[in-house]
């Protein structure tokens, strides 16, 4: 039995029109099935709503600062650079791997990596609380990572960059060369020039070694370029190479005295002080021997020889200290000046002897000639023999010197300007740079 909706009255459940009032009942005895298809769209509807919602959340939470503030905390702690490199920017651009290792290690040398991530996490946290677009991580005082706002990701969540600063890096070199270095899986050349400084790249923040090889001349030495941000920013050069830093012991030589360095026995470039040079490079395996020459008056001095170390781990200059043997150096020097005094005694000897022939009287002489020798009777005997006699330009030709006894061989000319070769053995008292002539022969 049903009912009939417009009147209530009970009607039988065949009839299809009500009995009391007229009104149809068809409508009454099937449930549309349209109604059933609204209610299973409707579902579906609320159901692709609630999961859009879910993955919102999702998305705003994976994608959100904080999160990635948390990621870059656990690569530094972690010590994961290949991940890292995904989240630092340098240039509008992520950091390659070379660079998130240079950085990580710039962390590690300069800092504490624990107490980066932290502060990374804290500033970013703190940077949404307080609403400020930027803040910046510091190590040494030092601008590590500034951490700015950049748009909006997907058009609806929040953007920050991360990025390390910009380090410009110098280079001073220590010889005229070219060096092909690799950075980033590319190979670069800079050419340089000793002495001159120059800017050798803008780099992001780290402690780089750069795998490189540098041609000096028709040298070539394999190495790295060494960039350590944590103490400075200049370029080390860390080649297979050694440099001299020879130190000559010059002392004891008079001012003007002329010093010639020789390396592997060539002959180098004359220098007026050679400290301030370093020489080189050469290979750390090369044999090397190094030595100098000291030009006094008329003689050469050689100093010690130093055999260099073939192999050296440190970039360090090889010190190289050479020095001579001063007292020989001072015994000629000496005996060059009392050289000089003899010939200023033979000069002043050869002027009275003209004064001794002329008068005719050995006393003119008698003071350079020693008491109670052969040579004083024979030329007493000479003098007062009425011979004429006039000589000039007496030179010392030979000289040498053998305890206080030295031999000389005196050129002088005659009035008839003969040459005339004479042999004197002079004594000499040191105490008193005095001479005596105590025998003589003409050659």
């Amino acid at each position: 039995m049903k009912y009939c909706k417009n009147c209530g009255a009970q009607v039988k459940d065949n009839h299809k029109i009500c009995t009391q009032c007229g009104h149809s009942l068809q409508s009454q005895n099937v449930t549309p099935k349209h109604n059933k298809k609204k209610y299973l769209i409707i579902g579906i509807i609320v159901v692709i709503i609630v999961l859009l919602f879910i993955l919102y959340k999702i998305m705003a939470a994976t994608l959100s600062p904080e999160n990635e503030a948390k990621t870059i905390s656990e690569d530094i702690k972690k010590g994961d650079t290949k991940n890292l490199a995904n989240h630092l920017v340098f240039n509008d651009r992520n950091l390659s791997k070379e660079e998130a290792k240079a950085f990580y290690k710039y962390i590690v040398d300069a800092d504490n990596p624990d107490r980066i991530a932290n502060d990374i996490e804290s500033k970013t946290k703190h940077m949404k609380e307080d609403k400020v677009n930027a803040t910046s991580i510091d190590v040494n005082d030092t601008e590590a990572i500034n951490i700015h706002k950049n748009g909006k990701k997907y058009g609806m969540f929040n953007n920050y960059d991360f990025e390390v600063s910009k380090q410009k890096v110098s280079i001073n070199p220590e010889s005229d060369s070219k060096v092909t270095y690799k950075y980033n899986d590319k190979k670069r050349k800079i050419k340089l020039s000793e002495d001159d400084s120059k800017t050798f790249a803008t780099l992001p923040l780290g402690n780089y070694k750069l795998k490189a090889q540098k041609t000096v001349d028709d040298k070539k030495f394999d190495g790295y370029l060494a960039i350590n941000m944590s103490d400075d920013n200049e370029v080390q050069e860390q080649f297979n190479e050694k440099y001299l830093d020879i130190n000559i012991d010059d002392s004891e030589l008079d001012s003007d005295t002329t010093v010639d360095l020789y390396i592997n026995n060539k002959k180098m470039a004359a220098q007026d002080d050679f400290e301030n040079d370093l020489y080189g490079p050469y290979q750390s395996d090369d044999k090397i021997e190094v030595y100098a020459q000291a030009h006094v008056d008329d003689k050469t001095f050689k100093s010690n020889v130093v055999k260099v170390p073939q192999s050296d781990e440190s970039n360090d200059p090889v010190s190289v200290d050479l020095s001579f043997d001063n007292d020989k150096i001072k015994s000629h020097q000496e005996n060059e000046d009392i050289k000089e005094d003899v010939q200023s005694f033979m000069e002043d000897y050869t002027e009275d002897l003209n004064e001794a022939y002329e008068e005719e009287d050995y006393s003119y002489i008698s003071s350079y000639i020693k008491s109670g020798t052969d040579t004083a009777d024979h030329m007493k005997q000479v003098v007062k023999s009425g011979n004429e006699a006039d000589y000039s330009d007496p030179k010392v030709v030979k000289y040498s010197k053998k305890g206080d006894t030295i031999t000389i061989e005196l050129e002088k000319q005659d009035k008839d300007n003969h040459t005339i070769h004479s042999q004197y053995v002079l004594d000499y008292d040191d105490l008193l740079s005095d001479f005596k002539i105590k025998n003589y022969t003409d050659i």
